[in-house]
């Protein structure tokens, strides 16, 4: 505040632009410098103590390389205290998890801090509609992040006044900053497009089993026995109803074949269609079919 002996210190001259509250902590010993902080920073652990795990939310904060960064989606965990990067140097914070629903916490792009003085956090509307909107809206969406999927309408933009016929769609990151949307059940390629493409879009319902991985891109029922899995000896002679036109070669999980569609997660060649091996029921590794 200013305080002097002038005439508006003195009260004969009224001043208001002169009276501002300055928050100068000049003068303050290291022990109530440090007392400040740590008043502030239970001040915000009090603020986050009133959200609940599951409470859909905006944050704001920075990420793991000191970016601001804005996260919508459900909070999948309890905050975490860390030392996180600010200006250059490392500073207390509370880390935020948020994003879809059963989304692993260990994925850094659900990661958001806050500090005492910085970020923010409140409450939003979880999205139940069709959204007309650019594809970066959609909750999850990611280049790492292949599980994402929503109903898509069609091509949104001013001039689209409803969306076209739903249907069920994954979304992959195919590089350069681009995203193909493709049909979960015909893995038909829907729309190629950016971030900043706007899409009509609406929460895809309950899903019944996880989406294949995006190398595969087949939809995989769940085996009647999911546990103690035994590979089946190869050398069978598969029906002729699981000879379908075998897809293009595709790298990762399935590089060298493609699933059955029988229920059973067999991998079967791509020129011969015998079983060379099964996936496991999560579909994370690939268990070779024994040789006879």
């Amino acid at each position: 505040m200013h305080n002097c002996d002038c005439d508006v210190c003195e009260g004969a001259v009224t001043a208001p632009a002169l009276c501002v509250l300055v928050d100068s902590h000049e003068g303050e010993t290291p022990q109530e410098i440090k007392a400040r902080k740590e008043k502030a920073f239970m001040e915000l652990k009090e603020r986050l103590d009133k959200f609940s795990v599951g409470d859909y939310v905006e944050a704001t904060g920075v990420d793991t390389r000191g970016h601001t960064v804005k996260r919508a989606g459900k909070l999948l965990a309890e905050p975490k205290k860390v030392s996180a990067q600010r200006n250059g140097t490392r500073t207390a914070g509370w880390r935020l998890f948020v994003g879809l629903d059963g989304t692993d916490i260990s994925t850094r792009s659900t990661w958001v801090t806050l500090f005492a003085d910085q970020g923010t956090i409140e409450r939003a509307t979880e999205p139940t509609g069709w959204t007309n909107g650019e594809l970066r809206g959609v909750p999850g969406i990611r280049s790492s992040n292949h599980k994402v999927r929503v109903l898509f309408g069609g091509k949104g933009g001013k001039r689209s006044a409803e969306p076209a016929k739903p249907r069920l769609a994954g979304i992959t990151y195919t590089g350069d900053g681009r995203y193909e949307l493709w049909d979960v059940k015909t893995q038909e390629v829907l729309l190629n497009c950016t971030l900043q493409t706007r899409v009509w879009w609406a929460p895809a319902p309950a899903p019944e089993q996880e989406l294949v991985p995006e190398t595969a891109r087949r939809e995989v029922p769940s085996s009647p026995e999911e546990s103690d899995i035994q590979a089946p000896v190869s050398g069978a002679e598969p029906s002729p109803e699981r000879r379908p036109a075998a897809p293009p070669a595709r790298r990762g999980l399935l590089y060298e074949g493609w699933l059955a569609s029988d229920g059973t997660r067999a991998v079967l060649h791509l020129e011969t269609g015998d079983i060379i091996g099964w996936l496991t029921p999560d579909l994370a590794s690939f268990i070779p079919a024994v040789p006879r």
